[in-house]
């Protein structure tokens, strides 16, 4: 009877402990209520949402941003901006280097810049980050046969870059005159480890000042062998897709890259781990971070409610500020808000007949119906703007008067520009060679995105009672970045990122930046711009470049390259398992820095 007994409880504990395994793996939601997460909840793993696949980890030959940013956390550059004041700070150089003017010698004249990288710097092999690399990945941005003409603007004053042969650690850049962005450019150019990236020693007896000159480069490309195979073997798979080819000094090397996820995993004994207590920005606190893209904002409340997700920016504000409302996501995690340096623009391509008379480009800026788009697309979490420059920047021209929706001024511009409803149809239309053409504008954009597509359906809604037909034409982001850098599109809307510090409109509105070779992707030229932007990025005096600040956005305005919609405000959920480090500066968070609690 005793035995009997013993094996009734046996058994009952055995199928009790077996209903609560069950219980527990099948009722998710009852134990993200409990503890509030599931998942990677007992891991030190950080969850991110990003808007679109980061599936080629090499900054130099990406086109999208998102690439850009998770491969910051695999290659490091010399300095870094402060997420909180957005002072540049050393991260691997001891510190950031003030000018000097050189009175003699072969760079008289000429400003430099002197750096010492950290001597605990070092390569996944071992060796150190040297001066050494720095040369090479200008090589790199420089090389004739790259796609990589976006850098050029930045780096087109350098003269030299010379290595102390003594202590290859320090290096000194030359410019040849004063750039806003010289520091900048050299503290947040991403370091590429020659040894990995050139083995076969490709680009080494090229001299870096053949590459800085346009006629040795193109002669190099030409006859160079060498350069020809650097160019082919840098693009392949290995070094932009392949976890197992891609090296940094950074903290994290990738697990996985693809199109749903790209999985970072934090290096063991990484050379940074010892200097965080001295420098906070070389923190390197999640062992595993995951990135991953999910665009169903349904989907992605439910990832929030089982833990699947520690970080989501970017959703939309009528959903973000119900899921804030919510007791239960409100218990996990943290909502907030802040002005980013981003903004949303309507951007024209002047390519196109109908966009190159400045009236319709002006009309189509009076069929814009601003107050929906802030106070029921945003929710009231943007303000209006009337350049790139960001409203917070102290050389942001308030004193001009941004175009409101109007939709008789829009009416009296195309007529005035020769476009009216002859067939009274509701479009207006015009007589070109020879045959009566309506006003349709196709208009690319990122419709999956809930607030890009009600911007969208506002404009072809206000653009209509103004006799413009807006036609609609959806694409991801990654086709939208592809179509717009080659110039295959009439308009798009879509968000670009603004640098915190001084604005340089070289890559966008200097007519010597034309897409493909540049980012001026509207093709907007005009003298008068191209003289005020050199001026900006050579004048050292802060007083004068804000005057010419002015007269840009002035011209800006007047000429209507693109519509400037809006900046909005940035919205942050992190889980509260972290502490996490949000920011103005794009992405939106350092997610090296996002602490266990």
């Amino acid at each position: 009877m005793k035995t009997r007994r013993l094996y009734l409880r046996t058994g009952l504990a055995v199928l009790a402990a077996a209903l609560l395994i069950y219980y527990c793996k099948n009722c998710v939601g009852h134990a993200a209520q409990a503890s509030g997460y599931v998942g990677d909840r007992y891991a030190d793993t950080l969850n991110i949402r990003i808007d679109a696949a980061a599936n080629v980890l090499n900054p130099y030959i990406t086109t999208s941003a998102y690439p850009r940013y998770v491969s910051s956390q695999v290659f490091q550059t010399l300095g870094a901006l402060d997420p909180e004041s957005f002072e540049l700070k050393p991260l691997i150089c001891k510190a950031i280097p003030k000018a000097r003017t050189i009175t003699d010698g072969p760079y008289q004249g000429s400003l430099a810049y002197d750096f010492e990288i950290l001597p605990e710097a070092a390569w996944d092999n071992g060796t150190p980050v040297t001066g050494y690399d720095l040369v090479f990945t200008y090589k790199i941005q420089l090389h004739p046969l790259l796609p990589l003409h976006n850098f050029s603007g930045y780096i087109e004053d350098i003269r030299n870059i010379e290595v102390d042969p003594a202590n290859p650690k320090k290096f000194t850049v030359y410019f040849s005159k004063y750039y806003i962005l010289a520091v900048e450019t050299l503290c947040q150019t991403p370091i590429f480890p020659a040894y990995h990236y050139d083995p076969q020693n490709r680009l080494t007896d090229i001299p870096l000042t053949d590459m800085l000159d346009p006629e040795k480069a193109k002669n190099l490309a030409e006859t160079n062998e060498n350069l020809k195979k650097f160019a082919e073997e840098f693009q392949q798979a290995k070094y932009t897709t392949d976890p197992s080819g891609i090296s940094g000094s950074g903290p994290y090397r990738p697990e996985s890259i693809g199109n749903e996820q790209t999985v970072l995993v934090r290096k063991t004994n990484w050379w940074g781990d010892k200097l965080k207590g001295t420098n906070p920005l070389l923190a390197a606190y999640p062992a595993k971070i995951v990135y991953k893209v999910q665009k169903d904002e349904g989907i992605l409340e439910n990832m929030l409610r089982t833990g699947d997700l520690d970080v989501v920016l970017t959703m939309s504000p009528t959903r973000f500020l119900a899921l804030q409302k919510d007791s239960f996501l409100a218990a996990n995690y943290d909502f907030e808000t802040r002005l980013s340096f981003q903004y949303n623009r309507w951007l024209f391509n002047l390519r196109n007949p109908k966009l190159a008379d400045v009236k319709v480009r002006q009309a189509l800026a009076h069929l814009v119906d601003y107050d929906y788009l802030l106070n029921t697309v945003q929710q009231g979490m943007g303000e209006r703007l009337v350049s790139p420059i960001n409203p917070i920047k102290p050389y942001y021209a308030k004193n001009i008067q941004p175009y409101q929706y109007n939709v008789q001024k829009a009416r009296e511009l195309l007529a005035e520009a020769g476009w009216t409803d002859t067939d009274n149809d509701g479009i207006v239309d015009k007589m070109i060679n020879g045959r009566r053409t309506p006003l349709t504008i196709e208009t690319i954009a990122t419709t999956a995105s809930p607030v890009t597509k009600q911007l969208a359906e506002s404009i072809e809604q206000s653009a209509r009672a103004g006799g413009v037909n807006i036609k609609i034409i959806p694409l991801d982001i990654q086709q939208l970045t592809e179509e717009t850098k080659a110039g295959r599109f009439e308009s798009a809307l879509f968000g670009l990122g603004q640098y915190p510090g001084w604005n340089d409109f070289y890559q966008n509105y200097h007519s010597q930046s034309l897409s493909p070779a540049g980012d001026n992707r509207g093709a907007f030229a005009n003298p008068e711009m191209d003289r005020l932007i050199e001026e900006i990025r050579s004048n050292p005096d802060e007083q004068k470049r804000t005057e010419l600040y002015l007269q840009a956005q002035q011209i800006l305005h007047d000429q209507v390259p693109e519509v400037f919609l809006y900046a909005p405000k940035q919205r942050y959920i992190g889980s509260k398992r972290h502490k996490h480090v949000f920011t103005s500066n794009r992405p939106g968070h350092y997610e090296g820095l996002f602490e266990r609690k």
